[in-house]
This record gives structure tokens, sequence and C-alpha cells, in this order.
């Protein structure tokens, strides 16, 4: 008797991929969508161009599958009080508003998009990479090496095997992030007759980082060039090496889920991994107006009508006192207060706090939010710096896995295994300096922990500065990078959860009882944190 998880696998993989056909056939009718039950994928994956263009598209299901607003990425910013919005859509409103609650996993829920999109769309995608190298593998065996069918049709075999891998790794990487389970399908699997069970996101993680080590070996024994398949740019076989390996780091470090497993990473492999990952920004280019493949860059940009900077990212840089004041009123009370800082990305002026910074554009008043959703919700300023996006209808750059997120991996990579201090401020202050225009950090600056508050003060620690560059230079680069990050440190506001339950439609598609987590004292809740100490105690954030 087959297994029931793997017919209820194949049942998700059949909906998953008819709402993905869905979507992409919009204005186009005449789309037709076979009998998925017994799909003959030789017949559908015959010739070459219909490989190439199905793993050429892989990026983009990666893509979407986490950028997307329907893929949360506005919820998961706000969830981690990055951006703030108090809009119900993608469910920012119910899980942004302090106290948090527990996530609502029934399948009836009107914003379960945010975590049950990037689960069918990942998977989606997952199933296209599998398509494709198994096609390859078909070919292989039928061909010899000398006369392969991708070869002819001048399309590196070697390429498309190793950009499938990346992007099956990408996309289970992605899965181990967000849920605490979920199912490892790649290529080898056969849903007729093996086991398929949900694996705790560690395992997936690992499996993950397993894939993208197999693209990164095809990669590295292989010369070949990738143009167009990530918009607007082009790799060759060794760029295709460096960003496998910024990807295993931030997979490496953002899977932990509280301190004691951020604690435990591998930090000796991860300064390994930065030190041979990308050199520049990986930024692809959306070249398609309206295409809005990048919500935090286009809706994240809006501070008049979609979103304003959290005080809880921007707030720890003020001098006025103004923060504090805010934090130690209760919530209703916390109205918007003009920020003075030596910080220039926020603001432009050591005596105007009305200046734009660099990066953050001053409001001053309420914005748009309802004031009885929470006025904590509004702030004086909105971030600006992929204001180009916004203004260009969603064309342009999309800075996805900066320089600046591996720099910070290497500097706590260092703090925790008792490295160069020095080392640990040069690569705070490419960004403190430059483009903070403050004060440079030293290597004999206190080193501090990992537990100290978000600071860009001289005298703060160098934990402290580092976690405040990495705040505002990350800010609104890859979605929900912000909340792994915090739950990692143990800086996720008391309730939010730490990561989430398998869809409440799946889990009734599996026959699996519900669950979820989040909640002030509920299982899965972030634990008390965001405590800051100063000369009356201890005032709760």
């Amino acid at each position: 008797m087959k297994n029931q998880h793997n017919i209820q696998m194949k049942q998700i993989l059949f909906y998953t991929l008819v709402g993905i056909l869905s979507i992409s056939a919009v204005g186009c009718q005449d789309l037709a969508v076979e009998n998925p039950n017994n799909p003959d994928r030789t017949i559908a994956f015959a010739q070459p161009g219909d490989v190439v263009n199905l793993i050429s598209d892989t990026f983009e299901d990666y893509f979407l599958a986490i950028q997307s607003c329907n893929a949360g990425a506005f919820f998961y910013s706000t969830i981690a009080d990055e951006n703030s919005s108090s809009w119900a859509n993608w469910g920012m409103r119910d899980m942004s508003s302090e106290p948090r609650i527990a996530w609502d996993n029934a399948s009836t829920y009107s914003r379960a998009g945010s975590v049950r999109n990037p689960w069918a769309w990942n998977y989606g995608g997952i199933s296209n990479t599998n398509d494709g190298l198994q096609a390859i593998a078909r070919a292989e065996e039928e061909e010899s090496a000398d006369n392969n069918i991708f070869t002819r049709d001048e399309h590196d075999t070697n390429a498309l095997k190793a950009f499938a891998k990346m992007n099956q790794g990408l996309m289970h990487g992605s899965l181990s992030l967000i849920y605490d389970q979920a199912f490892v399908f790649d290529e080898t699997v056969d849903l007729e007759n093996d086991e398929l069970e949900l694996r705790p996101y560690m395992e997936v993680n690992q499996e993950a980082i397993r894939m993208l080590e197999e693209a990164r070996a095809i990669a590295s024994s292989n010369d070949f060039m990738i143009e167009g398949w990530i918009w607007g740019l082009t790799l060759n076989s060794q760029d295709m090496v460096r960003l496998i390996n910024s990807f295993i780091a931030r997979f490496t470090v953002q899977v932990a889920r509280n301190e004691a497993e951020r604690a435990a990473v591998d930090w000796n492999q991860v300064i390994g991994l930065v030190d041979s990952g990308i050199s520049a920004d990986f930024a692809p280019i959306d070249n398609e107006s309206g295409s809005i493949y990048d919500c935090l860059k286009f809706y994240g940009q809006n501070g008049t009508t979609w979103s304003r900077a959290d005080y809880r990212t921007i707030g720890p840089a003020d001098e006025s006192g103004g923060y504090d004041d805010w934090l130690s009123k209760p919530l209703r009370e916390r109205l918007v207060f003009d920020i003075t800082t030596s910080d220039r990305r926020i603001v432009g002026s050591p005596t105007d706090p009305t200046v734009d910074g660099a990066d953050f554009e001053y409001q001053g008043t309420n914005g748009p939010f309802p004031i009885a959703r929470g006025p904590y919700h509004f702030s004086s300023h909105n971030h600006k710096r992929y204001q180009y996006y916004n203004d260009n209808t969603a064309v342009g750059a999309m800075p996805h896995l900066i320089v600046t997120e591996l720099d910070m991996y290497k500097a706590e990579a260092l703090l925790r295994t008792s490295g160069s201090t020095a080392t640990v401020a040069e690569l705070i202050n490419k960004t403190r300096v430059t483009r903070g225009m403050m004060n440079p950090a030293s290597g004999t600056d206190p080193v501090g922990s990992s537990s100290d508050d978000q600071s860009h003060l001289d005298s703060a620690s160098l934990w402290a500065k580092l976690k405040h560059e990495r705040r505002i230079e990350t800010f609104q680069t890859a979605a929900g990078l912000a909340y792994f990050d915090d739950r990692g440190l143990g800086d996720l506001v008391t309730g939010t959860p730490i990561h989430f339950p398998v869809p409440g439609r799946e889990l009734e598609t599996l026959g699996l009882q519900n669950y979820t987590f989040g909640g002030v004292g509920g299982t899965g809740g972030a634990p008390t944190a965001f405590l800051h100490i100063d000369s009356d105690g201890i005032i709760p954030r």
C-alpha cells in the first residue's frame, strides 16, 4: 500500500502547480492544464528548449516565493519591527500589534497567504527544479556525453544542473527558515514509492545546504556562463560558487530559533564562507514595469500610504531621550517624536531633526494609519534608500544579498570565537564611517555580548554597534532577514512566533491536527526581549 503521505504530497503539489499556472495564465485564455494524476514528463520535457526554459525560470520561482507581497515579504518585516504598518493586508496588523498574539493557522483565515504562499510557491519551484534535473538525467542516459542534446542546443548541461540545484537549495533553505518542519523533496524522490515525511527545520536546513553544496561542486568543476537567468545579471561558474557560499552562510546563521542555537553555529565555517563569498552586492535588476517582484522595495518606500520605519529599528539611534521616553509609556501613549542622532543615514543634520538622512526620509506626522490601531505603529521616518524602485514602477536593482550582511556575519563570528576585535571594528566601520558619517569603532571598544541593545554611540560595545550596522544597512533587502536575525539573537518582541506551522490547508490535506505558534506565554512565542536598562532599572519594551 502506498504511503499515505506520498499520496497527500502529490495532492499538495498538484494544487500548488495549478495555482502557479493560474497566476501565470492571467490574460492567456488558451492555457490547457492536463490531468496531473499521470503526467508524462518524458513527453512534456522532450525538447532541450523545454528544459532550458523550465530551469532558467527557477530563480524567479525562489524570488517570488519570498520577496513578493503575497508571499509575506512585508508581513515578516513588520513582525520584526523593521517596517511598521497597521494595515490589515497580509496579516500585518494582526501580527505586528502588541501584545503579540498567536498566528491563526485556520485554512479559512483571510490573511493566511503570508504563511501558505511561501509554502506552496517554494514547492512549486522545487517541483520545477526536480522535473528539469530528471529530464537531464534521462537525456544523459539516452545520449553519449559527446552528443548531449543540451550542448547541441548551445546550453551547457552543467550550467543547467548547477542552476537547478542552487535554486532547489535556496527554496528548501527558505522553507527551513520560515516553518517548524517541512518536506525534503529533490529529484531523487519517487512519489509513487518513496516515503516522504515532514522533517524538523534543522534537518531541512541541512538538506538545503547539501543541495547548495552539490551545485557548488558542479560549478567549481566546470566553466560556463549564465546570462539572463537572474534578471539583468551575467554569472560565470566562479561567480556562482561565490554566490552559493554567501547563501550557505546566510542559511547557516539564520536558521537559529534562539540565542543557544545561534551560539552553536560553526562560526569558523561561516568566516570561511564569507571570505570565499561575493565581493559585490547581489542585486537582480527588474526591468519589467509593474511586475513588483520586490514588495519591500516598492511598498516599503512609501511613508505617506503604506509604511513607516519602526521606532524599534531607528529609535535606538536617538540621542535626545525621546526614544527612552517613548519606550517608558503605555502603548496607547507612544506618539511620534523627532530623532536627534549622529547617524547621517537617519537624520541629515546634527541640529535639525527634519533634514532627511541618506537612507530615511523625515515625515514627522502620524502618517496614514488609524490611531485606534495603536499610535506605536507610527514613526517620524520612512525608508528611502530604494525609492528609485518605487518611483520607477518597480523597475531597477533589487539588492537581495549585500556585502554588509556578510561582513556582519563575519564580525559576529569573530566576536563569538574571540577573534580579532580590530577586524570587527574594521568591518563595522566600512559602513558606520563611510555612510553613517560617525566616529569609527575601535578594536579597544568593549566587546559586550549578544544580548546588548543595538546602539551607535561611541561608548557602545562592539556587539551593540554591530547590531546597529546590520539593522540599518540590511533594511529591506531580503524578506525575513530582520525577523530571522532578531529571533536568533533573542530580540523579537515577546510573544512573536519564532517560526510558523505547516499551513492549515496542508494539514487538512495531510489529515493532521492543526497547530500554531506565538502569543505572549504561548508555545513557540519569543521569550521576554527588548529589555532596556537605564538609571531607573529595567523597562520592558
